[in-house]
This record gives C-alpha cells, sequence and structure tokens, in this order.
C-alpha cells in the first residue's frame, strides 16, 4: 500500500442498512416510494418503474442524501452489486432485494464500490448459487482509502466529473438522435421540401425497383479472418450503422470457400440492399444495410439475408441507407412478418412494400447528404463518449489505488460545462486548395493570435499549436511524427507550410543564436486571415488563442505529447491511464527522455489526460 494510504473493510467506513419487507397489499397506487433493482440503470437512480406502499418503515430506511443504494439479491447474477449514489433527499425507502451503505465520505466509497476492486470482490466472495450478498460478504470487502479526507474528496471530485462530462454526451447523442429521427419523419415522406426542390413524388412496390436474390449459407463458427468478406445476418442486427463498406471495414468476417461455390447473385455489389429475413421480434424484421463496394470486391452475402439489387436508376445509393427508415416502412414490414419464436420476411413480402420516394435523383442526394451529415455528427460524438469512458476506466484504475496522488488544485479532472457539438472542418481537398497551403494560413493565423513583441514566438510552439489545432478540427495529424520535442512534422517546416507562408510573406521570420528561429506577422498577413474567414475557421483560431495564449511550450509539449498517446493506446484497444502513457513515452527511443522531465511527472500526465478530455 502506498504512503498515506491503508486498507480497510468497508463496514469499517459505514454501514449497511437491509431494505423494507413488505406485503402484497401495502402496494398503493400512491404513498411512499420503494427504491427496487429496476430503479438503478447505469449507477443511476431513474424513476421510470415505480412501486409505492403505505406500511410503517423506520426512520432508519428513508435514503437520505449521500447513501449508496446496491442490489443484494437478483434472479440474474449481473445485476448483484450495481449500485447508485442518491443525490438528492427523497421521500423514499428501498426494497428488501436491496441494501444500503451509510458513511462518511460516500462519494469516494461510491467510486471505489463500482470500480472492479470491489466487484471483482463481490464476484468471487458472494454466494453465486442463489445471487446475493449477504453481511458477512459486506464485512469481508476490503478497500484501499487515503487517509486524508481531503484526498478522498479530490479523488471523488474528479471522477465525478468526469461521470458528468460522460452524462452530458450521452444526453447530447440522445438529442442528436431525437433530431435525426423528426427529420428522417420530415425529409423522408415529403412533409417537409428542401429548398429548391419542388418536383413530384411517387410510390411504388419494391418489386417494381429491385431483383431478389438469397445469399450462401455458413455458419458463425465457418468464419474467421481468412478467405473472402461475408455478411452474417447477425452482424446487420448488431449495427448501428445503415451500411456497410467492405472496400474499408476490415473488420468484417471472412469465409474461407472457392467463389465457384458460391451464386453470382449471393455476391454483393455497391447500392445493394441487404436485409435479414429472421428476427427475435417484429421490431427486427426491417434490419437491412446499403453496400458499400465501389471497387467490386468479392464480398458474399451470408444464410438468412435477402439482397435487393436495383433494377432501375431510380433510386440513389446514398439515398437508399434512410428511405427503408421510416415509420411506413417499418409498420409495412411488421405486418408481412410471420412466425412465433423467430419473425420474419421473405421475398414475395418484401416486393409487395411500396416506398414513397421523390423522383428527382438530386432531391434524393440532397435529403441523403443532410441525414449522413447528422450521422457524422452522431458517429463523432459516440467516437468521444468511448474514449470518454475509456479515460475512466484508466483514471479509476490509477486514482483508486493510490499511483497516481492528486494535489487540490488538480482535483478537477474534466470541466462539467455542456460539450457543444463541433461540425468537423471541411477537409482541404474539398476547399480546393492542398494540405501545405492550408498549413501555411493557419500558421499565419497563430501568429495572429500569439505573436507578441515581448515574449518570442519560437517554432516549437508553433509546431505544438498546429498539431493541437489540427486535433480539435478533426483533421489528419500523420504529418506530425514523434520527435524528441513531441509531435513535429519536418515536412510542415521544410517543405510545406512554413517555407510557403514565408514565401508568401504571410510570416517572417528571423534566427538569432541563443534563441533559435521567432516568428512575427508578415506585410501580407491580411491575405491569410482573409482565407481564413472564407474557409470558416475563424472559430478554429479563436478556440486555440482562447485555450491556449497563455500556455507555456513545456505543458503545450505535455499536451501534444500526451494526445498522441492516447490516441496510439486507444487505436490499439489499450487502456487509457498514467501507467500506459509512460510505457508508451518510455518505449519510444525519441521520447523516452521526457520522463526524466518535471513537466512529465505522474500528477501531470494525470492532469494533462484530464484536460484532453474536454479538449477534444
Amino acid at each position: 500500500m502506498v504512503n498515506g494510504w491503508k486498507s480497510v473493510s468497508l463496514l469499517d467506513c459505514g454501514e449497511i442498512l437491509q431494505g423494507l419487507t413488505y406485503r402484497p397489499d401495502n402496494v398503493k397506487p400512491y404513498g411512499l416510494l420503494v427504491l427496487r433493482s429496476s430503479n438503478i440503470q447505469d449507477e443511476k437512480l431513474v424513476f421510470d418503474d415505480c412501486v409505492f406502499v403505505d406500511c410503517n418503515v423506520d426512520e432508519k430506511q428513508y435514503v437520505r442524501k449521500g447513501d449508496i443504494v446496491i442490489c443484494v439479491r437478483n434472479g440474474s447474477s449481473a445485476l448483484i452489486g450495481k449500485c447508485a449514489l442518491v443525490d438528492a433527499d427523497y421521500k423514499a425507502t428501498f426494497g428488501a432485494f436491496m441494501s444500503v451503505f451509510r458513511g462518511e465520505n460516500s462519494d469516494y466509497i461510491f467510486q471505489v464500490f463500482r470500480s472492479t476492486i470491489v466487484q471483482k470482490q463481490i464476484r468471487s466472495n458472494s454466494n453465486a448459487t442463489i445471487n446475493q450478498i449477504t453481511k458477512t460478504d459486506f464485512e469481508n470487502i476490503v478497500i484501499p482509502v487515503p487517509s486524508d479526507a481531503s484526498e478522498q474528496r479530490a479523488i471523488a471530485e474528479a471522477l465525478s466529473d468526469v461521470d458528468s462530462y460522460i452524462a452530458l454526451l450521452e444526453k447530447l447523442i440522445a438529442k442528436k438522435k431525437a433530431i435525426k429521427q423528426g427529420a428522417m419523419q420530415e425529409l423522408l415522406t415529403g412533409k417537409r421540401r428542401l429548398p429548391g426542390f419542388d418536383g413530384g413524388w411517387g410510390e411504388k412496390p419494391l418489386g417494381e425497383l429491385f431483383d431478389f436474390f438469397g445469399g450462401f449459407s455458413a455458419s458463425r463458427a465457418q468464419l474467421s479472418t481468412v478467405g473472402y468478406s461475408y455478411l452474417h445476418y447477425g452482424d446487420i442486427h448488431g449495427t448501428n450503422r445503415t451500411f456497410v463498406d467492405v472496400c474499408s471495414d476490415s473488420s468484417i468476417p471472412r469465409l474461407n470457400t472457392s467463389l465457384t461455390k458460391v451464386s453470382p447473385t449471393a455476391l454483393l455489389q455497391n447500392g445493394d440492399v441487404v436485409f435479414v429475413d429472421a428476427s427475435e421480434d417484429d421490431e427486427g424484421a426491417s434490419r437491412h444495410v446499403v453496400v458499400r463496394n465501389i471497387e467490386g470486391k468479392p464480398f458474399i452475402s451470408g444464410l438468412h439475408t435477402i439482397i435487393a439489387r436495383a433494377k432501375t436508376g431510380e433510386l440513389d445509393n446514398l439515398f437508399k441507407e434512410f428511405c427503408f427508415q421510416t415509420e411506413n416502412i417499418r409498420s409495412q414490414f411488421k405486418y408481412y412478418a410471420v412466425g412465433t419464436k423467430v419473425t420474419g420476411v421473405n421475398k414475395v413480402s418484401i416486393a409487395k412494400i411500396n416506398l414513397y420516394f421523390p423522383t428527382s435523383k438530386e432531391e434524393q442526394s440532397a435529403i441523403a447528404a443532410i441525414l449522413s451529415d447528422m450521422d457524422s455528427e452522431i458517429e463523432a460524438l459516440t467516437a468521444k463518449l468511448h474514449k470518454a469512458k475509456l479515460i475512466k476506466k484508466g483514471m479509476m484504475q490509477e486514482l483508486l489505488t493510490g499511483r497516481i496522488r492528486l494535489v487540490q488544485s488538480e482535483a478537477a479532472a474534466v470541466v462539467t460545462e455542456k460539450p457543444e457539438l463541433q461540425v468537423a472542418a471541411t477537409s482541404s481537398a474539398q476547399k480546393g486548395h492542398n494540405r501545405q497551403f492550408d498549413d501555411a494560413v493557419m500558421i499565419a493565423g497563430i501568429v495572429n493570435a500569439f505573436y507578441s513583441a515581448r515574449y518570442p514566438l519560437g517554432r516549437k510552439k508553433i509546431q505544438k499549436l498546429l498539431y493541437l489545432l489540427r486535433r480539435k478540427q478533426d483533421e489528419s495529424t500523420v504529418a506530425f511524427k514523434k520527435k524528441s520535442a513531441g509531435p513535429y512534422a519536418d515536412e510542415v517546416r521544410y517543405k510545406g507550410g512554413e517555407p510557403i507562408a514565408k514565401s508568401n510573406s504571410y510570416i517572417d521570420t528571423t534566427t538569432t543564436k541563443g534563441i533559435g528561429t521567432t516568428f512575427t506577422k508578415g506585410k501580407n498577413i491580411g491575405q491569410a486571415l482573409d482565407y481564413i474567414e472564407r474557409w470558416g475557421r475563424h472559430n478554429d483560431i479563436q478556440w486555440l488563442a482562447e485555450k491556449f495564449r497563455y500556455t507555456s511550450v513545456d505543458d503545450l509539449e505535455l499536451l501534444a505529447t500526451v494526445d498522441m498517446a492516447i490516441c496510439d493506446l486507444e487505436e490499439a484497444g489499450t487502456p487509457v491511464s498514467v501507467a500506459s502513457i509512460k510505457h508508451l513515452i518510455a518505449t519510444n527511443k525519441e521520447w523516452q527522455a521526457k520522463l526524466q522531465k518535471k513537466t512529465f511527472a505522474d500528477s501531470k500526465i494525470a492532469k494533462a489526460i484530464s484536460d484532453l478530455q474536454t479538449l477534444f
């Protein structure tokens, strides 16, 4: 155990209270709320499925703010130990299959209880045969606790801030999905028309638009990483996407077989719509994906799939990814679905389903582009949510074991302000200029925002700011390599943005012995600033200035280095933590010396992880 920490019994920190036992005739439409297992979802209290009773309750059995409500008995062992912190004073008690932990510093205890530290002990110690945690089990739970109560509070605060950030992201994603759903019901039904389009809409049965084919039978057990890409119907049920791109998705399973055994009609083509013919419920009967296969790669449609291949050119391929998601289409699928335990549709039924669509492919394309942009926003937020959860996992591993110590000023891991949706900047190729010129203009913008006659602006700072700007813009940072000064782009310095900015007089540079190269505004910097306005990048530069105007070069190096390390770890599927980042730095020849710097102390790396959580 680290210095200043100790291992104690959970019950040394508080007491366990048993839940209320009540009779069926005590249940009323109103009265005292009884918290049950169903009232805990994702470690939060929810009130969608409430039971109220009218009976006598001991004073101690009323929940209080700061209590930890725990599921101690359930038919499912997976639910044993799930918990939630009571965050307000509710007029409520808790049922017999629940317990409450009540003690001091419950915010910290809650974070420990939900961690693997306690959950592993519950799994190994509790009576699995009857799915319960007994008082003896609670007595045997041991937790790590810092002796200083202020350190307990600092840890709980840091982790709670991340929880708040995750919750806000989840709410924002739900909001964006609801907006998209509403847009689909209006745009895909003609209730709302896009400006510039007033053409007609038509309705046709799918049998007039598509030919239908079956897939090639193979079991999940036959699939591997060898052979030809294979679309399993279970993967259609399991995806949130409405398309599958065989040319870019390396995770698609493969079937090692000869193509001579596969009917040519079962080989998927670009624009094919693939429906499932079997589902466990009516809702899944309309599940489908649209195939993206612009390279014409061999792609086998699997068992329980029905391929709809266009026999007319009336539907835009991107429009197909959305037009089968309306309530009207889903209700038609439900109508034709047959079966008891497993429901399904067949080719004849699908051919009868009517699709209402704009006859102009230009209008189809415009509708699809709007909905596709919405999907991209949701995917970007979902990726950010996944990243936040990985970082939270790493933080728990470090902070709740004392491997990383927080001083009071570093307690806040994440600023819990509502995350604003940033639309990814349009790529330089889409804007009609190349990356080198884009770099030149962005460097000019950085110089304009950060130049000060009092404080020289050096190349190292320019490089770090350009890296962080590109990360904010969700643009490629492939030019930046792992150098001793952190992420550094030689091509930007020698043959890209910097020389272009100098030759166009957007910037000037001066090299002084002992100081190095410093940057100032050039006589034509106004031209670069005009480009920034026209490209819609002014807010990006403003964001950079607001966040880093007073940040030292060393701290910028720390942020950029930790960010690049996080990107590498996430790509490798490795949990993000101080330990994993230090290991990555230590095993890179260019970077390993950084760990000798005070800037790269454990607490500094931990704070950088937290800060990056809110930046990107």
